[in-house]
């Protein structure tokens, strides 16, 4: 056994200690596989995406998404149309006189 294997975990407060407490516990696995585990999958949410770019963050962005990605697959017929009026919107959502 190597000394990495052997040492104990040590956590500067007690919230981080009963945590790895209670995951063990719930996963079946030492304190240090659950941290382990824990670790690995916050860097792979965290970390760069293997052969994918970030998420859009500013309207911009999200804007170009969008019309590079998302509306060149609506069909063109589908695309374009005159927006709806208020009144669509309230009779499609079930409000006004004819709603509820």
């Amino acid at each position: 056994m190597d000394r990495e294997s052997t040492m104990a975990l040590n956590f500067g407060d007690k919230e981080t200690k009963e945590l790895a407490a209670e995951i063990a516990g719930l996963a079946g696995e030492s304190e240090e596989e659950a941290v382990r585990q824990a670790l690995r999958e916050r860097r792979n949410r965290l970390g760069p995406r293997s052969g994918r770019r970030r998420r859009p963050r500013t309207v911009e962005e999200m804007r170009h998404y969008f019309e590079t990605k998302i509306w060149p697959l609506i069909p063109e017929e589908n695309r374009g149309g005159p927006a709806i009026t208020k009144e669509e919107k309230e009779r499609i959502l079930g409000y006004g006189p004819e709603g509820f």
